[in-house]
């Protein structure tokens, strides 16, 4: 079944209308398989139309199946056109700039005649289908080449800028259509800044090394991260290594369909608080991670969501001294009904 129309049948069981108007990049290519539309309008009946600038409208006329690619000409007013093409009691959409959903309520007759949807269409994506995992642990395959060149170059003497280079082209070597976000290599006290990267500083003897890199192929995205020492640990740094890697194992262990995201996070975190590092677990245990590399659900202390049959997300507690440096281990899981299956792998300290 095509994802508009699972759309439509959710919109249903949920009261909302079943006319819809698609703008995020994202959920446009969540549901015409299609990079660079500028609209979907999905009606109740009829075809849906993907709208398109002239810039890729013939790629899109290949590229997407199954609707109506229509041309948006130089000029031409989008909400207007839409409201021309489909006329309705109301509409679904889904991100706006105030200014544009002020213009898109005036071409359709009143803002009462929006209703707000995101919601919907995060849900629904939150939860891979086959298609979608498929793709995802191709991208987590291609993260996986990337960290074991991590492990090959990272030592005394390398710069992180080098290091990231030799990453990202090892990547795109074995496939990867690009990173899945910055490529971070931050040694020494920058590690303690969880999404620090000096790039130029050199890794010096003794430095923790975060490494956090992801690949994505079709679309999907992956994420994984690992900590490195620059020579031999200390027993200090041992320790906090080895909170770290037993937060990561008790979170694997308890993430399984219908368990609250919140418990989850807070299993990972009294394992870090109980060994006396609890102010420097500073994030989220983890995220969903699909066509973007945060995505719902979200694993935190205050989220209200539970977790799925279907839902790809990452486990990465980490602890973070100031001055000294900061430890975090990440792998992307999927859940399946027996829990957690790992996605991503790479290398660990023993």
């Amino acid at each position: 079944m095509k994802r508009t129309d699972t759309l439509k049948q959710a919109a249903e069981k949920q009261g909302k209308p079943s006319n819809f108007i698609i703008f995020n990049q994202n959920n446009l290519t969540y549901l015409t398989n299609f990079s660079g539309a500028t609209a979907l309008l999905i009606p109740e009946n009829g075809e849906c139309i993907l709208y398109v600038s002239g810039v890729n409208f013939e790629q899109a006329k290949t590229e997407a199946k199954g609707l109506r690619v229509e041309l948006l000409k130089r000029g031409e007013n989008l909400m207007e056109k839409i409201a021309k093409q489909a006329p309705a009691k109301k509409f679904g959409v889904d991100a706006l700039p105030i200014e544009s959903w002020r213009t898109l309520s005036r071409a359709v007759g009143g803002e009462e005649k929006l209703e707000p949807i995101n919601n919907l269409i995060r849900d629904r994506r939150s939860v891979k289908d086959n298609e979608e995992i498929k793709l995802i642990r191709e991208a987590c395959r291609l993260a996986t080449v990337g960290m074991q060149k991590a492990k090959e170059i990272i030592g005394v003497g390398v710069k992180e800028k080098d290091a990231a280079a030799e990453i990202e082209y090892a990547m795109r070597k074995a496939g990867s259509d690009g990173t899945a976000f910055e490529t971070i290599v931050a040694s020494g006290a920058t590690s303690a800044y969880p999404h620090g990267s000096n790039l130029e500083r050199t890794i010096c003897d003794g430095d923790f090394v975060i490494v956090d890199l992801g690949a994505t192929y079709k679309f999907y995205r992956s994420d994984i991260t690992r900590t490195f020492i620059a020579s031999k640990a200390t027993y200090h740094q041992a320790i906090i290594y080895d909170t770290v890697k037993l937060a990561h194992e008790k979170a694997l262990e308890a993430i399984k369909p219908q368990v609250a995201a919140s418990e989850v996070d807070r299993i990972a975190r009294c394992v870090i608080e109980e060994a006396g590092f609890g102010e420097f677990f500073v994030h989220n245990l983890g995220h969903g991670v699909g066509l973007e590399v945060h995505e719902a659900p979200i694993l935190s202390p205050d989220s209200k969501d539970a977790l799925a049959l279907g839902n790809v997300v990452t486990d990465e507690p980490g602890i973070y001294v100031p001055g000294l440096g900061g430890v975090r281990i990440e792998d992307t899981v999927l859940v399946t009904k027996n829990g957690a299956e790992i996605l991503t792998a790479g290398p660990c300290l023993p």
